[in-house]
């Protein structure tokens, strides 16, 4: 292990940070926010120090950079981000602890949506504004810009781009990795923009509309308000943000297919058929349990009248499905109260998660699709033991080795899910509550069920509970790997 290089690497990225922080520190200016104001200047001084010291005593160049360096880059990179990121919920006061502050900011990076603050609307425009600019940077991948900036200074950008990128495999779309990364911005900068002024055409708030965009293209779920996008009550702001969750949920590689005119090629993709196809069975699913359940509302435990009408059920199970399986974490409903067939899907819906190469989280679509086939193959040898039939996906047959891979990940994914789940239940959380935070925090998703529904958030989890919900998301984001070979010799060793 190269400690220079990876000490100088991450040095490079905090002063990236401290000039992106310039950001929020001009929305706190323009809103008068002044404790945010001295909040980001704090911030931006310090991690500038430690940035200008980094470069400062690891100063190399021309080091090509192999697969530990990058490993251990990018997870230093995204810890470094998180708790540096924290200090202005911390300077502000808007935190009342630290470890509150991690909790937030990770969830914000992590592109998860989790939150504990009870009260969104009171907070300052600025700290809104950053938490939804830490969800818009983690969703792309802070690491993926950064490797745009990497020839300029002298060291290799592709080990970094397959530690982040997420999925089996890390597709190239261009011969040069700088290439590629800057390519997925300038995508991603079209998306952005094109939501932002649907959203300006529908009525929302500029300040609003920025926000939600961020938070929706990046599959965050933050919200600028108590009741998420429920508070709108609007049909054409939930379709234009569903859409966009959809298109946030996809993997970023098929639009550059379709800039290059592979329309055909796009539509045969075996995962962008199940992720479709498993959105629309759930629409269906969901909206007639609703129709013919009719859950209670918040009044006196009546009958909702709003499901009374079936277009209406498909309005909510369009959206709330959609913010599920994209693992965005949006709301324009409390689904808790909803049966428990549809909260129990909604929840598989989490685990599963998006497309690999997405702003999305969850185990992704793609191994879904290869343990499927693998497992239909291994029902075929029990008959014919000796039958070769290989596992295809887009028409090419996959590797043994990724296959492998995808299913020690759900294996190791489901290891983690049951120890923290059984740490938080240890903390004296109720079942549904610990299952479910844990659930939605590794699928970075957000809202669970029961004390951290839609409605709810995570401010009653108990102190050691949100640091363990914090590692969650962390591991989900990082795909598990990046963050547990940190801990084994094996990775250290020359």
């Amino acid at each position: 292990m190269n400690i220079p290089i990876v000490l100088s690497t991450v040095g490079n990225l905090v002063l990236m940070l401290a000039g992106i922080l310039l950001i929020p520190l001009g929305v706190a200016f323009y809103y008068e926010d002044d404790s945010a104001v001295w909040a980001f200047i704090y911030t931006i001084i310090i991690t500038g120090i430690l940035g200008g010291l980094s470069k400062a005593f690891f100063r190399k160049k021309n080091v090509a950079i192999n697969i530990r360096e990058g490993i251990a880059i990018v997870t230093f990179s995204w810890l470094v981000c998180i708790f540096l990121g924290a200090l202005p919920y911390w300077y502000s006061g808007v935190c009342a602890t630290y470890c509150d502050a991690v909790f937030e900011t990770t969830s914000g990076f992590t592109t998860t949506g989790s939150s504990i603050f009870k009260d969104v609307e009171i907070l300052p425009h600025s700290i809104l504004f950053w938490r939804a600019f830490t969800n818009w940077l983690g969703g792309m991948g802070i690491i993926v810009i950064f490797v745009a900036l990497l020839p300029a200074m002298g060291v290799s950008g592709y080990q970094l781009f397959s530690a982040e990128v997420s999925g089996p495999t890390a597709d190239r779309m261009r011969p040069r990795i700088g290439e590629t990364a800057k390519l997925l911005w300038f995508i991603y900068l079209i998306i952005t923009s094109s939501m932002i002024l649907m959203l300006f055409c529908g009525g929302m708030p500029v300040f609003d509309a920025i926000c939600h965009t961020f938070t929706t293209v990046s599959t965050g779920g933050f919200s600028i308000k108590n009741a998420s996008i429920a508070y709108y009550n609007n049909l054409y702001i939930e379709i234009v943000v569903g859409v966009f969750m959809f298109i946030g949920g996809c993997n970023f590689s098929l639009y550059y297919m379709c800039f290059q005119k592979k329309f055909k090629k796009v539509l045969e993709n075996s995962e962008l058929r199940f992720f479709a196809g498993l959105i629309l069975t759930a629409i269906v699913f969901v909206a007639f349990m609703l129709y013919f359940s009719q859950p209670e509302s918040f009044h006196g435990g009546v009958k909702d009248s709003r499901y009374y009408n079936l277009g209406n059920s498909f309005r909510y199970a369009f959206f709330n499905v959609i913010t599920a399986n994209s693992t965005t974490g949006f709301a324009s409903a409390d689904f808790d109260l909803w049966p428990n067939a549809c909260r129990f899907l909604l929840i598989l819906l989490m685990f599963i998660g998006a497309c690999a190469g997405s702003t999305g989280g969850g185990i992704k679509c793609v191994r879904i699709v290869l343990l499927l086939k693998s497992s239909i193959r291994e029902f075929g040898r029990i008959i014919r033991p000796r039958m070769v039939k290989h596992v295809k996906i887009n028409g090419e047959s996959v590797s043994e080795e990724i296959i492998t891979e995808s299913s020690v990940f759900f294996v190791v994914y489901l290891g983690f899910f049951g120890v923290c789940s059984l740490l938080l239940i240890a903390l004296n959380t109720d079942i549904i509550t610990a299952f479910s935070a844990v659930a939605a925090c590794m699928s970075n998703c957000g809202p669970g069920l029961a004390k951290v529904g839609p409605m709810a958030n995570f401010s009653e989890v108990a102190y050691a509970g949100k640091w363990i919900l914090s590692f969650c998301m962390l591991l989900g984001r990082l795909e598990i790997y990046s963050l547990i070979l940190l801990f084994l010799p094996i990775m250290w060793k020359r």
